[in-house]
């Protein structure tokens, strides 16, 4: 009986032995694949770099140390390399049975990274959200929306959702809408508009401005302004501001001025 007591004791011992060595070579391999994504990040972060093939090199890089680093421990506490392996697949069998949603969600922002339907910086709109592109994480994509919030949507959402890239192109198309004042002189009007527009340096070229009277509900007149602009080297609310103020001054000078007479009060 002692020598049975002390056979267990010593295969116990030997046992969580090799537990401990297993679980110092986990947190090490947590440590370098933390240094080697930071490292990554750092060499990565050139202007002639894509910021999301650097995203996509770094975070491959930590997943796969970290597999590794659990490769290596299951090793060095069962002491098969070969009964590892074959437990790996099943337990890749259990994890994307018990967690479909987070793998689609993984594999979603894999190929967004590779396909690049959108770049971080860009204004996209997505499940009815727009906003500027901020991160591509594992689990979700985030953006920014010009009021200032965060909106987080799956990556499986982004990916298989309809996505309308506002920053794909140089140029964008912006609108305008004045209301035309009763007795304004219509003659020559919207070629004024237009002309003046042309000459703004902000405003593309190619395609030209454009302005149309078009009639509203009330029967009236609208004065509709298109034009194109380079929103990457304007701001498009200083522009409009500056267009808005043009039409507002090209449509005063057209009206005609109401006389307005002092009332001689009744006589004392």
């Amino acid at each position: 009986m002692g020598a049975m007591w002390a056979w267990i004791t010593a295969h116990w011992d030997e046992e969580w032995a090799r537990f401990a060595e297993g679980v110092l070579l986990l947190l090490l391999s947590f440590v370098i694949a933390s240094l080697v994504r930071g490292a990554l990040r750092k060499q990565l972060t050139r202007p002639h770099i894509d910021p999301q093939v650097a995203l996509l090199v770094s975070r491959i890089a930590y997943l796969a140390t970290v597999l590794l680093g659990l490769i290596a421990f299951f090793t060095r506490w069962f002491g098969s390399p070969a009964l590892v392996f074959g437990g790996f697949g099943f337990l890749a069998l259990a994890i994307s049975l018990a967690f479909q949603d987070i793998l689609k969600n993984f594999i979603a922002g894999i190929f967004m990274l590779l396909e690049r339907p959108f770049r971080l910086g860009d204004e996209i709109t997505v499940d009815n959200h727009t906003g500027i592109v901020e991160n591509i994480e594992m689990r979700a994509t985030t953006l920014r929306t010009s009021e200032g919030e965060q909106v987080i949507t799956p990556n499986s959402l982004v990916y298989t959702g309809t996505i309308i890239n506002r920053t794909r192109y140089p140029t964008r198309l912006f609108t305008l809408t004045a209301k035309v004042p009763a007795g304004a002189a219509l003659d020559g009007l919207a070629e004024r508009v237009e002309e003046q527009l042309k000459s703004r340096p902000d405003i593309a070229k190619d395609p030209p401005p454009r302005v149309g009277l078009q009639p509203s509900l009330d029967g009236g007149l609208t004065l509709e302004v298109r034009y194109w602009l380079d929103y990457r080297r304007n701001d498009p609310l200083v522009v409009q501001a500056a267009v808005g103020r043009q039409i507002y001054q090209a449509i005063q000078p057209a009206t005609e001025p109401t006389s307005t007479a002092p009332s001689r009060a009744a006589g004392t």
